[in-house]
């Protein structure tokens, strides 16, 4: 008589793990990768321009007034901002 196999249970072994390091506590709002914190330092640091050249330009537009700058500024800080904020959240959709 041939013994009998135990049956699989659910699960496996991969059941028994431990959650990952940067899935658990403070960390999981973090972004993880050094590519979206790359991308998240250049973006931030490009909206901080883009928050100074607004003053730059709205003090050269009371001068000549020409303002098209200051409307470009004010875009290009929102884009900037935006994309730094979409680096930020990027591990805030898994959770």
């Amino acid at each position: 008589m041939a013994p009998k196999k135990k049956p699989k249970r659910a699960g496996g072994r991969r059941a028994n793990y431990a959650p990952l390091a940067h899935t658990v506590g403070i960390r999981r709002f973090f972004p993880f990768g050094w590519i979206m914190w790359v991308g998240g330092i250049m973006f931030g640091l490009l909206t901080i321009a883009m928050v100074v050249e607004i003053f730059i330009a709205a003090a050269a537009a009371t001068q000549d007034g020409y303002w098209g700058d200051v409307f470009g500024a004010v875009l290009m800080t929102g884009l900037f901002g935006w994309m730094t904020y979409l680096f930020g959240i990027s591990r805030l959709k898994d959770l």
